[in-house]
């Protein structure tokens, strides 16, 4: 009796590597993924796809996983079926793509971009034994996920092709999203003072930015005077230069002080709702049209995320015939 039980189980763990050729095999096989599913605690067997059964729990965490990324709790209808023939493609794309290459680099280097969304080693060791997963199994759900999405990157190449006259339509239809306004390049120094600073603050910030901008006039480096005394963190490394920027992305009075001065001048003291600036014009760029030489690539790529977004779906409809679903939802 003990020979046998252990010959049973042997047979479910060959059946379920080795996977079966068709639907027939795969009906005849619903029995040992049942029992399989009841022994794991995956709960009912929903589906069959060629090599794999789907079942209650990996439903469960497909819809919770939705539920995250949604930030929402209930569930909507039709939400479980659309969740269940998305594991049907997904699982049908990874069967597809037994014969992809997946690189040890590559699987590693996913592995860290999941590790760095966890706090620290502790919190995503916890992570993975609530979830019941170990670092080789996550490890083999990446180089599955990358195997699958060469195999559909492949699948799908053709129907993202984008041809000149399609680049060139979308340009004369679109030509209004290709017109820059006007644009300024400018360095500031900028000491922080926005309303609820208190008066006596805003008045030792207004000593401070005027005593500044005597240095300036005597002839001290405005990048240097930046990087020592400036407020602005994402900018004084740099000599606080902000870039190039339109008018709608700057304070209406900091534009207007900035387009007042010639390249290379140095404004008086400024004061904006943030606080106080001195600037520094660098370039002026005037308002243009782009030509279609100018923005090709980028048609390009809008092209084709559009002809993506259509293809993606196209080929999960046409995986789902590969599965035998066994229960209604």
């Amino acid at each position: 009796m003990k020979r046998a039980a252990v010959g049973f189980w042997v047979s479910i763990g060959i059946a379920s590597v080795a996977g079966f050729g068709c639907g027939q095999v795969a009906i005849r096989a619903v029995p040992l993924h049942e029992k399989l599913g009841a022994f794991f605690g995956r709960g009912y067997l929903l589906a069959l796809v060629p090599g794999c059964g789907i079942y209650q729990a990996d439903l469960d965490r497909k819809i919770a996983e939705l539920h995250y990324l949604a930030a929402k709790e209930d569930e909507t209808n039709g939400e479980r079926e659309g969740a269940l023939n998305d594991l049907v493609a997904n699982v049908a794309a990874i069967s597809r793509a037994s014969n992809e290459r997946a690189s040890r680099a590559k699987v590693k280097r996913e592995l860290g971009l999941l590790r760095s969304q966890f706090l620290d080693e502790k919190t995503w060791r916890a992570g993975l034994s609530r979830s019941g997963l170990s670092l080789f199994s996550v490890a083999q759900v990446l180089k599955d996920d990358l195997r699958a999405r060469r195999w559909i990157s492949k699948s799908i190449a053709l129907d993202l092709t984008v041809t000149e006259d399609e680049c060139r339509r979308f340009y004369d239809s679109h030509s209004q999203n290709f017109f820059l306004p006007a644009r300024l390049r400018a360095s500031h120094l900028f000491l922080a003072a926005p309303p609820e600073t208190p008066p006596e603050i805003v008045e030792a910030k207004r000593t401070a930015i005027e005593a500044l901008s005597v240095r300036l006039v005597g002839g001290e480096d405005f990048a240097t005077l930046a990087a020592q005394n400036s407020e602005d963190e994402a900018t004084k490394l740099r000599g606080g230069d902000l870039g190039y920027f339109s008018a709608t992305r700057m304070p209406p009075d900091f534009v207007e002080a900035a387009t007042k001065l010639r390249p290379k001048e140095v404004s008086k003291p400024i004061r904006t709702r943030l606080g106080f600036h001195i600037l520094k014009l660098i370039d002026v760029q005037p308002a243009r049209q782009q030509t279609l030489d100018d923005v090709r690539s980028d048609i390009a790529i809008e092209l084709e995320n559009q002809k993506r977004a259509v293809a993606v779906p196209k080929l999960v409809v046409d995986l789902r015939p590969e599965a035998v679903y066994l229960r209604p939802l």
